[in-house]
């Protein structure tokens, strides 16, 4: 248990502490809903966030995490990268017959993500510190790829994507995990007020899996909440087109693929 005062004390250091410029960081561009993510900023938010991120928001996603990474339906062999894989949470999730990369911005995440590949003898994984829009790896080079609530800490969700697109395979899958913006009139907008508060905490609360999509060719198979009160969607997406799923074979809840 936190002793009492710490999170307003925490929260004010916190913020004091994300108001200050990070290095060689600009001025991100203003957009219609307020503020844009900046990967130098994010890098130094995240940095700060790694100290303490399992024991915070790591422990809110366990479960849906593991869900979203049951829809790779991941198969002996098979590579699969993990985009924005930050302390490692889920790196223990992945079948042991995979291979798993892991990919992040910062440098504290994955120095905690190390700890634990090492303490846990987690010998199917490797990590990578690269930025998720721009990776170093050859197309189609990935069975599979991850992207656990990166998409919307990135300054351009469309371009994540799209690099997304260019390393999985045409056979592959894509699976985003992350909150969107509501469709409800009343939360949107909310979401939308509040979004500059939500990027000096380290993510935006006011995007569209629309505007994550759009003009890229991805086919979204499914999309789906754990319960109607999650904050959270898993998002199945494909490269390529394919055939529907059976509604038999759609997880409960299941929304349509046109959005």
């Amino acid at each position: 248990m936190c002793p009492a005062g710490f999170w307003p004390g925490f929260l004010g250091w916190y913020f004091a502490r994300m108001n200050e410029p990070a290095a060689n960081a600009t001025e991100p561009e203003s957009t219609p809903r307020g503020r844009k993510m900046s990967e130098p900023e994010t890098s130094a938010q995240y940095d700060v966030w790694s100290g303490f991120y399992d024991r915070t928001f790591g422990a809110l996603v366990h479960r849906r995490q593991s869900r979203a990474i049951a829809e790779l339906d991941v198969k002996p062999g098979e590579r699969v990268l993990d985009l924005g894989v930050g302390t490692g949470l889920s790196l223990i999730k992945y079948p042991p017959d995979a291979k798993v990369v892991g990919v992040d911005l910062s440098a504290g995440m994955l120095k905690k993500a190390d700890d634990k590949l090492q303490g846990d003898g987690l010998h199917h994984a490797d990590l990578i510190q690269a930025d998720a829009m721009h990776t170093p790896f050859a197309d189609d080079s990935f069975d599979h790829v991850m992207v656990s609530h990166v998409i919307s800490v990135v300054s351009d969700p469309n371009r994540l994507l799209e690099e997304c697109k260019r390393i999985v395979k045409p056979t592959g899958t894509i699976v985003v995990l992350n909150h969107f913006q509501s469709p409800s009139p009343v939360v949107g907008f909310f979401e939308r007020v509040l979004n500059p508060v939500f990027v000096k905490i380290g993510w935006r609360s006011d995007l569209t899996l629309q505007e994550c999509v759009r003009g890229l060719g991805l086919h979204v198979l499914y999309h789906f909440k754990l319960s109607w009160i999650d904050f959270w969607q898993i998002v199945v997406l494909s490269p390529t087109p394919r055939a529907p799923l059976p509604a038999t074979d759609l997880p409960r809840g299941a929304g349509p693929t046109a959005i």
